[in-house]
């Protein structure tokens, strides 16, 4: 029963799934994402084209990205091979890592806690949770960092009894190569180490076997690296220094610096705003809530109870782990970051569960009975979403407005994302300070909440920038169109 129970939330999860991959809007970090993928099948490079990088911190971007790390454009290129680019295939991949990164969580949980129901639990839990949701249909590389790091946890606590020497080469292997595609999978090498010194430790030998994939992987990126030492400095220091302060007044490792600001910050900007806890009371706002709330609630159980504890001790170590990390290190506080803590919270979250249904009678009802409130609410608010179709109500009429309006040898700027619509090509041109570096004066100018959010920054940071881009816009350009988030201009000036 138990497992057809399963198939059918499986089923209901790769319907919400790829019904969001196919409705939400899509945004620039994903655009960004594929277009060295799209450049290394076309012209053998992994530069960003279309991001305009002249003057600033980006130096080199058209030639090699650093910015972020390569695995991803990899993976892409490969994807790419094999199905073709679309802003749907792209996505397709992030799902099919999402999937890799449940099996993973499955096998986490039952090896480390010995609960086949709480591994049960612990995917249901964590797959349709909203912001998972929402991960496993965006094209960006945290879906798999996280599958590749789950994965490599997975490997040891399912190996290492019995194969202990495969055990560490797979599974530090996975946490590598989750380095290698996004900074955060340090969180999934961190609880590895953790996970291996709590099983004894290895000898002096083994830890060969530890460091030695690290090592590949690092020697692999530095010969990227080489072909363009000083653009990488840029623009890889560029990005860990919070864009380069050009966005938001934090930085990655500002927890360091100020660790009590850092946690406040953590709890108010990572969970309370994201799960509905601020701003307006909604119904939606409620239905955020729940899954934080039930999850809490259930790991206090567990930290309480000293069987619990026993059993979800690795679980409970490797999620104080991925916060006290999180937390520290990663300043920037992005919503898209949950992934990666959301498994871990899950995944002890479970323990608690498993034991409920184990116990049978009225505590089997009712933790069946809140878990299905649970998953019910989150499946409503994708659902939700997907009716709602924003990018055919809101994104596809814009671009289609921009591609009506562009006579022949005109271009647009505009966010990457009109890629997906207009191609990615010499046309189009993402470039938040409008041509202040360039002297382009493109027909069109489409604006939307980053480069608004980043040009009312600038009136504290560069005053220049700020004034240069509210003048063109009120002496060179009129409003002809506002849909969604999207703003858009025309040129008036000749």
């Amino acid at each position: 029963m138990r497992w057809i129970g399963g198939g059918a939330l499986a089923v209901l999860w790769l319907v919400l799934a790829i019904g969001l991959a196919r409705t939400r809007v899509p945004w620039s970090n994903e655009a960004w994402s594929a277009i060295p993928a799209i450049n290394l099948i076309e012209h053998g490079n992994m530069g960003t084209t279309i991001l305009e990088s002249k003057g600033t911190w980006l130096r080199g971007l058209d030639r090699h990205t650093y910015w972020i790390m390569p695995l991803h454009t990899l993976a892409q290129a490969l994807w790419y091979k094999l199905v073709g680019f679309s802003l749907l295939r792209q996505r397709l991949l992030s799902i099919l890592f999402a999937v890799i990164l449940l099996g993973s969580w499955f096998v986490i949980v039952k090896r480390t806690a010995g609960d086949g129901a709480a591994a049960f639990f612990a995917v249901a839990i964590i797959g349709f949770e909203r912001n998972f949701l929402d991960g496993a249909a965006n094209g960006r590389m945290d879906m798999m960092c996280a599958a590749l790091g789950a994965a490599g946890l997975a490997a040891w606590v399912a190996l290492h009894e019995r194969a202990r020497a495969p055990a560490l080469l797979i599974s530090n292997a996975l946490a590598a190569l989750a380095m290698l595609t996004h900074p955060c999978g340090a969180i999934f090498a961190a609880v590895l180490i953790a996970f291996i010194l709590m099983s004894g430790g290895a000898r002096k030998m083994d830890w060969l076997l530890v460091i030695g994939p690290y090592v590949i992987c690092g020697g692999l990126w530095g010969l990227y690296i080489l072909q363009a030492p000083a653009d990488f400095h840029a623009q890889f220091f560029g990005n860990a220094s919070g864009f380069a302060g050009e966005y938001l007044q934090r930085a990655r490792f500002n927890g360091l610096k100020a660790p009590w600001r850092a946690v406040w910050d953590e709890v108010r900007l990572r969970y309370l705003a994201p799960f509905g806890f601020t701003g307006t009371r909604s119904a939606t706002a409620a239905l955020h809530m729940l899954w934080l709330l039930f999850c809490v609630a259930a790991i206090a159980v567990v930290a309480a109870i000293r069987e619990l504890r026993r059993r979800g001790r690795d679980l409970l170590i490797a999620l104080l782990i991925c916060l006290s990390m999180m937390t520290f290190l990663e300043g920037m506080k992005f919503q898209h970051y949950l992934v990666y803590s959301v498994a871990f919270i899950g995944g002890a979250a479970a323990v608690a569960c498993g034991w409920l249904w184990n116990k049978g009678g009225a505590a089997r009802a009712g933790v069946a009975g809140l878990t299905a409130l649970l998953l019910g609410c989150q499946a409503g608010l994708a659902l939700h979403a997907i009716r709602e179709n924003a990018l055919k109500s809101q994104f596809l009429p814009v671009a289609e407005e921009i591609g009506e309006q562009l006579r022949p040898g005109e271009s647009v700027i505009a966010g990457a994302e009109f890629g997906y619509a207009l191609g990615f090509n010499d046309r189009l041109h993402d470039d938040v300070r409008l041509g202040l570096n360039t002297g382009l004066r493109p027909a069109l100018i489409v604006t939307e909440g980053w480069y608004r959010d980043w040009v009312q920054a600038a009136a504290k940071r560069d005053p220049a920038a700020h004034d240069y881009i509210e003048q063109l816009l009120s002496r060179d350009y009129r409003r002809i169109d506002a849909r969604g988030d999207y703003v858009v201009y025309r040129r008036t000036a000749q």
